[in-house]
Order: C-alpha cells, then structure tokens, then sequence
C-alpha cells in the first residue's frame, strides 16, 4: 500500500476538524438552570426555628434539690425533704429528658420527663412517666393535655388533670435560670378558680458526676 504524503495528511486533518466543528455547531445547547439540578436553594429565616437547643442549654447537667409541699388535705404538716434531677438530650440530640428523685410522704419518687420540638405544630411536647403513677407514663397526656413553652427566660408546662371527678389545671414553671441555679414551682387550679401553690423546689448544680 502506498503511503501518504505528509502534506496530504495534514490536509484530511483539518478537513476532520472542520467537520467535527461543524456537527457541533449544529447541535443544540444546553443550559444547566439551579432549579434543573433538584438542588433549590433554601432561605434559612423560612425555616421553622425550634426552642430545644436553647432549653437544653439552659437545663442540662446535675442538679440537687430541696423541695418543699405546701400544707394540703393529703399532707396537713406539708412535706419537705432533699432529691436529685438530671436533665440531658437523647435520641441523637432530638429529645430532652429529665430523670428525677423526688421526695414524698409515700418515698421516692421517680420521674421521667420526655421533651421534644414537632415541627407540624412548631411547638414543644412531652410526657411524663411516674412510678406512683397507676398506668406510670402518661401517654394521653403527652398527646393532648400538655402544653409547653419556653421564652428564653422562663419554661412553662400546663396541664389538664382530673381529681376526684374535677377538672383541674397543673401549673409548673422553672424560672430564675441561671448557670448554677433554678426555682421550681407548681401551682394546681380549678377551672375559674385561683391557683394554689403545691410546692417549691430550689435547684443547684451538682457535679457532673453526681447520681
């Protein structure tokens, strides 16, 4: 076979390229938009802005506690005595609980508080699960009768109870917040009535390695 020149071949070189330039001019050009790649940008100040992270900052760690309940129809002396609370996140940093001692004229008693944000409703729900409690976790409650809030300042539980065949409301707020200390009250009510404190605990932190 006889080989080519070296002019020759440059000359079918450049004819290629201007071929291949040519089908490409005629093709079609595509441009990429953001809204095409699925990636669509998200403004962050549109976005539901939850109240765990700042609750949890401010609760979180050991705490030791002095409780006191007022004089009632159960207790005519009241009752006061000395426990213990835990607050700390779990479930990967979606929940906050609280595990507690609590003293009372019947012993101990063992809370378990479950605090979470629903981003549905964009407002802070829980439960609580009590082992003097017949049914011990309050899942009705948790669902319904519950309302929570927290201002930054103060963190608020409402909830609707029954006594005696009456509706009552439980009153319970952490207020004087500070690094190292809380006061705790609870007051209870019926309905269009005045409310009536129940009890006072005054919280310090303890060591972290406190049980």
């Amino acid at each position: 076979m006889r080989l080519l020149t070296l002019p020759l071949m440059c000359m079918m070189l450049l004819c290629a390229c201007a071929a291949l330039c040519q089908d490409a001019s005629q093709s079609p050009s595509v441009q990429q938009h953001p809204e095409d790649s699925g990636a669509k940008s998200q403004n962050p100040s549109s976005q539901p802005k939850t109240t765990l992270p700042s609750l949890t900052q401010s609760l979180s760690g050991n705490w030791a506690t002095s409780v006191k309940f007022e004089p009632s129809p159960d207790m005519p002396n009241g009752f006061s005595g000395t426990g213990a609370a835990n607050w700390r996140t779990a479930a990967g940093g979606i929940t906050l609980l609280e595990e507690e001692r609590m003293p009372s004229p019947a012993g101990d008693m063992f809370l378990l508080g479950i605090i979470w944000w629903d981003s549905k409703t964009n407002s802070l729900h829980g439960m609580e699960c009590n082992n003097q409690l017949p049914y011990v976790c309050d899942l009705k409650g948790g669902l319904n009768d519950i309302t929570m809030s927290w201002d930054g300042k103060q963190f608020a539980i409402d909830e609707i109870e029954t006594h005696n065949g009456k509706k009552t409301l439980w009153h319970e707020v952490w207020t004087d917040i500070t690094p190292n200390s809380f006061t705790q009250t609870g007051d209870v009510s019926e309905p269009g009535g005045s409310p009536k404190r129940v009890m006072t605990i005054h919280a310090t932190r303890a060591a972290d390695n406190a049980k």
